[in-house]
């Protein structure tokens, strides 16, 4: 929860081992001194450029018109010109960039970066590429779904009556629509490692049958990555997620000057990660450390084409536009409109204080997090949850969305104020996720280093200068020198929302400020229960994919009462016992079950069983438990029933404060729970919370090791199936029952 966040927002993973490892990858994947050979450049020069070829037509005879093949004086020029540059691109080739390798880059980036400005300024008026600048968007109030996502029910809930009768064998006629559960699947925080998990199980429920019975996936902060991935780039094709993991996720670290270089040198590199910082400047607001970090972060793992450092060689082969498909969110409405696949939400929370609601006429959210944020936390302060699907992005707290299109706008009285492109979905995953923005400070250094200081020297020193006068001077300031917890800024679509000049005292601390700060969910609890429990949404099962760091602490229930308490729900944790007894004797009838199964054995019979049959059994039974210490703990039920919201409740930080505001969810419900722990069956010797290259911290994971975490979640999803099929069926037949006694 709390600590995986804390140490990925610190920059430092959860064990020494961890991260004694991450620095000692650090040093190793440190950049080299490049040395310029031996041979001088006049020799180079003479070999590419020989006397005696460029003596071959005399400039006397051009001027004569005479040419030694017969040809005329317009056909020589052309001859010569074309020898010329083929001689000079080979000099350059073989000589200037083997000697100056970076430097060539770095001067081909700059001037590059120079012409973003203008080409995102014409194409921000362009309605082919953007055609939502033609909308003014206005604020949606209510707790309903919006009607994108009621289509997308209707449509999905067909395939889910489908696939659920399948997966449970059961016949499709015997199904009724109504009685379908509403599934979903989170995923929680845990930088790669949950990612990477995430994708394990999305994997294992495809191939189990069970993906096509969910209606909704969710994530907090890692997990957003592995629903990005899967919904953009890999187009709904789990392997093609998983493949493009292991080619993107080794040998740099995203943050590291080499990735930074490799993105930046490729065709489309410079407009998908300065792109978005260039457009959200010229909107009115700054940049942070964590703008540079998302952007940077996700257009190195988003990025398909060639993102290879080859030294001093420009990589053209990278398709343009094949990045064009993931850097909107909304596009993903492709794959969902239809009900092909679940409904992705992404998440991020807002730091409310009753105090700030006395601040009118603010210009900012003033949500300051400092770096000790359980010091901050008072009875009267809380985090709202913000929801961001690609239809909408809002909170059901305040009971306001906008369309994600234009989240992003400057935005006054309900309506955006200036019609801008749709953000880049880089900026959404830097709300959902977080970490330092370490090591981008280097780049620039990098430049300078690699720069004489003559003519040329000056001018591409100028042009930077340039490029940090439109990043502005609290963030280039930033982006050099600090490394702040500090929360992306966006436009606040609530700005002025109820005021018409005669209300001004009305304003709540949010409608007074013209921007938002939203941050990492984690921060508040490592699992995306809350959006899930969406009282319009009337989920039947949440299952929680869990990779934080303290899965084996058995702090599950802390995590999902204090989610529970603000939604009015209380979940209590079923003996697993009771769980197999359940899947191994399956009801016959509604509400029936065996009783053969569930009386005791009477003590008289007991004294009757031979005294060595007892012992074989307790001693099979203690070798079974050896074997898997974890057995039944890969899946727990928690059952979850309407109760009344206490007053108080106690947050992640432990402490005691007054019940959050929250709209009630007055459904039965049942939560899955299913932490990545150890299965040695699968994956021997491997605790993905303690594994030296697995911390929250490590962004570079070889192939080999992406695999075992991949292979240690499919067979964990495996070994609690029985569960879930369980609380599948039980969910159906409360459905069904409901639905003929009414």
């Amino acid at each position: 929860m709390w600590n995986d966040n804390l140490s990925s927002l610190t920059g430092r993973s959860e064990t020494f081992e961890q991260r004694q490892y991450e620095e000692e990858l650090a040093k190793k994947l440190k950049k080299k001194p490049y040395i310029i050979g031996p041979t001088p450049i006049r020799e180079h020069f003479h070999e590419h450029f020989r006397e005696d070829e460029l003596e071959e037509t005399r400039p006397q005879d051009l001027e004569a018109g005479v040419h030694p093949t017969g040809g005329d004086q317009q056909g020589e020029k052309k001859r010569k010109r074309a020898f010329f540059w083929r001689k000079w691109r080979a000099f350059w080739e073989k000589v200037i960039k083997p000697a100056f390798p970076e430097a060539i880059t770095d001067m081909k980036i700059l001037f590059g970066t120079a012409a973003l400005k203008a080409r995102l300024k014409r194409e921000s008026t362009n309605t082919t590429l953007h055609p939502e600048i033609a909308s003014i968007a206005e604020v949606r109030r209510g707790l309903e779904l919006c009607p994108e996502e009621q289509r997308f029910l209707r449509n999905r809930r067909e395939l889910m009556r489908l696939a659920f009768a399948s997966y449970l064998a059961l016949d499709p006629e015997d199904v009724h629509p109504d009685d379908v559960p509403i599934i979903s699947f989170g995923g929680s925080g845990g930088g790669f490692r949950a990612l990477i998990g995430c994708l394990g199980y999305m994997d294992a429920m495809k191939q189990h049958g069970l993906w096509d019975c969910l209606a909704y996936t969710s994530g907090v902060s890692g997990s957003c990555w592995a629903l990005g991935i899967y919904y953009t780039i890999a187009n709904c094709n789990i392997q093609a997620a998983i493949d493009h993991c292991k080619a993107r996720f080794y040998p740099y670290h995203p943050l590291s000057s080499d990735a930074i270089r490799a993105i930046l040198s490729t065709q489309s590199g410079a407009k998908i990660t300065l792109g978005p910082l260039i457009q959200k400047h010229k909107s009115g607001i700054e940049t942070h450390s964590m703008d540079w970090y998302s952007t940077f972060t996700s257009g190195y793992i988003f990025f398909q084409g060639e993102a290879k450092l080859e030294i001093g060689r420009i990589r053209e082969r990278d398709a343009a536009t094949s990045q064009a498909k993931w850097l909107k969110y909304s596009d993903v409405g492709r794959h969902t409109d239809n009900g092909h696949e679940p409904l992705p939400i992404m998440t991020a929370i807002r730091h409310e204080r009753v105090s700030d609601r006395g601040k009118h006429g603010s210009t900012s959210d003033d949500a300051e997090l400092a770096e000790d944020s359980s010091g901050s936390e008072t009875p009267n302060s809380w985090y709202q949850w913000f929801e961001m699907t690609p239809y909408e992005i809002g909170c059901d707290e305040i009971e306001a969305w906008v369309p994600t299109w234009a989240f992003g706008r400057p935005f006054s009285h309900g309506k955006s104020t200036v019609q801008l492109p749709e953000q880049s979905l880089s900026m959404v995953l830097g709300l959902a996720t977080s970490a330092p923005a370490a090591h981008l400070a280097s780049y620039l250094s990098t430049i300078n280093r690699n720069l004489s200081y003559g003519l040329f020297g000056t001018s591409i020193r100028e042009i930077a200068r340039t490029i940090s006068w439109w990043w502005g001077e609290r963030g280039t300031e930033q982006f050099e020198n600090h490394h702040p917890l500090h929360a992306c800024e966006e436009h606040n679509y609530m700005y002025q929302y109820t005021e018409d000049g005669q209300e001004k005292k009305k304003l709540s601390g949010l409608e007074s400020s013209r921007t938002i700060e939203l941050i990492d969910s984690g921060m508040d609890n490592n699992c995306p229960t809350y959006v899930l429990l969406h009282p319009a949404r009337g989920v039947d099962i949440v299952m929680n994919m869990d990779a934080s760091s303290d899965v084996l602490n058995d702090t599950f229930q802390e995590r999902v009462d204090q989610i529970g308490s603000r939604k009015g729900m209380k979940f209590t944790k079923r003996e697993t016992d009771i769980v197999n007894q359940a899947h191994e004797n399956p009801t016959t009838e509604e509400g029936e079950k065996n009783p053969a199964a569930e009386a005791p054995i009477p003590a008289e019979q007991q004294e009757n069983i031979p005294e060595e049959a007892s012992k074989e059994n307790k001693v099979e039974q203690t070798g079974k438990e050896s074997e898997n210490p974890y057995k039944g703990k890969y899946a727990q039920i928690y059952d979850g029933v309407p109760t009344e919201r206490p007053a108080t409740v106690v947050n992640s930080y432990g402490k005691t404060v007054t019940n959050p505001p929250s709209p009630v969810f007055t459904k039965e419900s049942t939560m899955i729970y299913m932490p990545i722990i150890p299965n040695e069956e699968a994956v021997k010797d491997f605790n993905p919370s303690t594994a030296k290259f697995s911390g929250s911290y490590n962004l570079v994971w070889t192939p080999e090791q992406i695999d075992m975490l991949l292979d240690l979640s499919r067979a964990n999803f495996a070994a609690g199936e029985d569960a879930m099929k369980t609380a599948m069926m039980e969910a159906w037949q409360r459905n069904k029952t409901k639905r003929e006694e009414s």
